[in-house]
């Protein structure tokens, strides 16, 4: 139990919203017995339980994040969130555009087919150094952390769900053996 809450047990004890006040330091309710609204705790918003989701881009916004990163570069994403906000009205923060740009929109970034060979490198990195995706990325050529992080989780529950259950470790060595054989026919 909350050491903070249990000071407090009594069911009498309402909390409500309270303003302060400067001049004595004190905080006054906003609300008291005579005005109190009975549905109080209906009026209170609720957050969904993965937090406030930011709406889906759009092509026009994404045009015009592309133009804002060739005119000041891909080191001041503050600034590019602020022009882009003020010609879309809406609140883009700069990791949200820095994401967009290194996930989706950079024209470096190989949307392509995973070949055996990266398949394998990628298995092999994951036994050597563990799930360091940042790491392991900078052996592929234009291949993002989520793109690499997405194709593991995939190669491993494809896996999974053809062999059965089974720990990761023993799911990527069959696979590492597997890709080699395929590699070598090749």
């Amino acid at each position: 139990m909350d050491p903070f809450m249990s000071q407090f047990s009594s069911p009498s004890i309402i909390w409500v919203p309270c303003l302060p006040d400067y001049e004595n330091g004190k905080f006054i309710p906003v609300y008291n017995l005579s005005n109190i609204p009975s549905n109080l705790t209906e009026n209170v918003p609720k957050l969904p339980r993965g937090g406030i989701k930011s709406k889906p881009w759009k092509h026009s916004e994404d045009c015009k994040l592309k133009e804002l990163v060739l005119e000041l570069g891909i080191k001041k994403w503050a600034k590019i969130a602020s022009e882009l906000n003020l010609v879309f009205n809406n609140s883009r923060k700069g990791k949200n555009c820095r994401e967009r740009w290194n996930n989706h929109l950079d024209p470096d970034i190989n949307k392509g087919e995973w070949t055996f060979d990266e398949d394998l490198v990628l298995l092999k990195k994951n036994k050597e150094i563990g799930r360091k995706w940042s790491v392991i990325a900078k052996e592929f050529k234009g291949r993002t952390e989520n793109s690499v992080k997405n194709r593991w989780n995939t190669l491993i529950k494809s896996c999974k769900g053809s062999m059965g259950a089974g720990p990761s470790e023993v799911v990527a060595e069959y696979l590492i053996g597997h890709l080699t054989e395929i590699v070598r026919k090749e």
